[in-house]
């Protein structure tokens, strides 16, 4: 589930959560159960490589070991290093979000000890700016932003809500990236149980979000 797919060495990968079956004691029957991130790579978007697990539950030091909350991940490139973001149940109540590196696309990732400070939420999406500037966006209900730090394991700013997005309801999953100068923010948005994709485009990654009218698309 929850998949980001990026261009990385000439190959689309792709960076899933993993829904498994309920484990006892661990997981919430007939709920979500995450236990661990695979990476999935191809070179013409039909034939594809299993490279394996990246990163599992039970590796990460501040996760709750009772809760296997592992939603959408996100993994950026910048000066010579793949960032793989991804939010889990911590053992203090509320989800945080953690970072692993690597050397290549598909790892080994060595996770860092200690999620980001500062941050409570899921769905992590990182832009790389073309100045180098990073941006974290992430969900809690509503969507986030900060810019981090040039070691892309730091704030370099306090989180602030995005304005401007619809008032009630879930938002989550944000995905952010530039193009021809304007950035573009997607998102689903649950209000009275219906999800729909949404979108909303501005001239500067933290500020002045327009949010725009999604389509309908008949599900």
């Amino acid at each position: 589930a929850d998949p980001t797919a990026r261009v990385f060495e000439g190959r689309v990968y792709v960076y899933p959560s993993h829904d498994v079956p309920a484990i006892p004691g661990k997981c919430r029957d007939k709920w979500f159960c995450m236990e661990d991130y695979h990476v999935f790579s191809s070179e013409n978007l039909i034939d594809w490589k299993d490279h394996g697990v990246i990163v599992k539950q039970p590796d990460v030091q501040w996760a709750n070991p009772n809760n296997y909350s592992m939603w959408a991940p996100d993994c950026v490139f910048k000066d010579g290093k793949y960032y793989f973001y991804f939010p889990a149940s911590g053992k203090e109540r509320g989800f945080k979000i953690g970072v692993a590196t690597a050397d290549k696309p598909y790892g080994p990732f060595t996770l860092e000890p200690t999620a980001i400070e500062g941050v409570r939420g899921i769905d992590p999406s990182v832009l790389v700016d073309k100045d180098g500037t990073s941006y974290i966006y992430y969900s809690m209900n509503k969507i986030f932003v900060a810019r981090l730090k040039a070691n892309m394991r730091e704030l370099d700013s306090a989180p602030q809500v995005i304005d401007n997005l619809p008032p009630k309801g879930l938002l989550e999953g944000p995905f952010v990236f530039e193009r021809n100068g304007l950035y573009y923010l997607t998102y689903p948005h649950v209000e009275n149980k219906t999800e729909r994709l949404e979108y909303a485009i501005g001239k500067r990654p933290m500020v002045a979000w327009e949010n725009r009218t999604a389509p309908e698309w008949d599900m």
